[in-house]
């Protein structure tokens, strides 16, 4: 099977197969993970076998697919041609009926919104935990101030030691969790249960995302019964 791939666009391949148009790939990028260049598929069929390397080549960046698990013909065809999946992404959408722990409401928090005195040292706390826990897939790839304009919600909780530093934090909009961090292993599950004692004190459900290389997402997905078979899985081809 012969399988050739011929730019038409400046960001769009078209793909044939035994000399027959199977569709195109097009490509684009992601300001906030500029490290790679993100694939976007429109084909007929799937050949076993796909010269990625052209595209990596003539782009001069390694690769990224961003697809749901249950893709499993475009699955099958990053695996066997050397691409890695290198994250994990459950979204649920979760009740009280859901949990697996018993929620502990007593443990201190402070609601905050974007006119709190702390809203701004909240937001830095922010990029430097979402830094951080993305690293090693996608690097960010934007400057603070561009990170802050743009991801942050105005409102949520977070807690403080006892020398009065912010050590655990949520951002939430409405019954979603947005962005939830720790910098404190030891309090971090307190902090989740009262967060969520909290949402479920006002919604009947709450959803969040929740990526595997994120150990703080990843304790609040493990406080739900939920199916792990299905996710948005990241795949890397370097």
């Amino acid at each position: 099977m012969s399988v050739k791939i011929k730019k038409i666009k400046n960001n769009q391949y078209i793909v044939r197969c035994d000399e027959q148009d199977i569709g195109t790939i097009t490509t684009y990028h992601n300001e906030f993970h500029n490290k790679y260049l993100y694939l976007k598929f429109n084909l007929t069929k799937y050949p076993p076998y796909f010269p990625f390397n052209e595209i990596k080549q003539a782009e001069g960046q390694s690769l990224q697919v961003m697809t749901d698990s249950t893709n499993a013909d475009l699955v099958n065809l990053l695996l066997r041609n050397d691409f890695k999946c290198k994250r994990h992404c459950y979204t649920p959408k979760v009740t009280k009926n859901d949990l697996r722990i018993k929620l502990n409401s007593t443990y201190s928090l402070y609601p905050f919104d974007i006119n709190n005195k702390n809203y701004g040292k909240l937001c830095h706390l922010l990029y430097k935990y979402y830094q951080a826990t993305h690293q090693a897939v996608s690097p960010l790839t934007v400057s603070e101030d561009t990170f802050v304009k743009e991801i942050p919600t105005k409102t949520g909780y977070y807690s403080r030691n006892e020398e009065g530093t912010i050590e655990n934090f949520v951002f939430t909009e409405k019954n979603e969790i947005a962005y939830i961090c720790s910098f404190n292993e030891k309090f971090c599950d307190p902090f989740i249960q009262a967060s969520l004692s909290k949402l479920f004190n006002k919604y009947s459900s709450i959803f969040f995302e929740a990526d595997d290389t994120d150990w703080v997402a990843s304790r609040v997905l493990n406080c739900f019964n939920v199916d792990k078979e299905i996710s948005f899985n990241t795949y890397i081809y370097e």
